[in-house]
């Protein structure tokens, strides 16, 4: 299993931002999670509203990769978390670019950027936001893990499982 670094914050901005704005100072599979973000975004700058607590919301840096792997990278974190929520009997859709739906519905999104000199991503930043335990959406048609199954989870057993995961299936897309 890939070995990776965490650092937990009760609140950020941004986990994406903090590791563009810092990816220096951070080893390759640095892994930053909140319980809560004051400025999530997603595609397009969206913005990514989730109730503090609530939700599983972190980012992955990832450096020196090749551009020519950027599909095997997105089929990663899509596999992950695919089959993360086929564990719980749900099998979400991925709808494009980067969302994970249940019927008409989101579950989760997932904002990849990256920073590259020629034919290498120098930094890659995966975001990634998955409705957990929030019940309720305003303006916005979601669903959430605790909505899906009648169940209330903890957030970083949640995020643990799914860190797990995403570290071993790691060298089986990425080389």
């Amino acid at each position: 299993m890939t070995s990776y670094t965490l650092l937990e914050f009760d609140e950020l901005q941004s986990t994406s931002d903090f590791l563009k704005e810092n990816h220096s100072y951070f080893p390759h599979m640095t892994m930053i999670r909140a319980g809560y973000q004051t400025k999530g975004r997603g595609q397009f700058d969206r913005v990514w509203l989730s109730n503090p607590g609530e939700n599983v919301l972190f980012s992955i840096l990832l450096k020196n990769i090749s551009t020519n792997q950027s599909h095997q990278l997105k089929a990663w974190i899509m596999f992950g978390l695919i089959s993360y929520f086929q564990t719980f009997g749900i099998t979400p859709e991925f709808k494009e670019p980067n969302d994970l739906y249940v019927g008409d519905q989101k579950l989760a999104g997932i904002l990849i950027e990256s920073l590259s000199l020629e034919d290498m991503f120098d930094v890659v930043v995966v975001g990634i936001g998955i409705n957990i335990n929030q019940s309720h959406f305003p303006n916005f048609p979601a669903t959430s893990l605790s909505l899906l199954t009648g169940q209330s989870y903890d957030i970083r057993e949640i995020f643990k499982e799914l860190a797990d995961r995403f570290m071993h299936t790691y060298p089986n897309y990425i080389k």
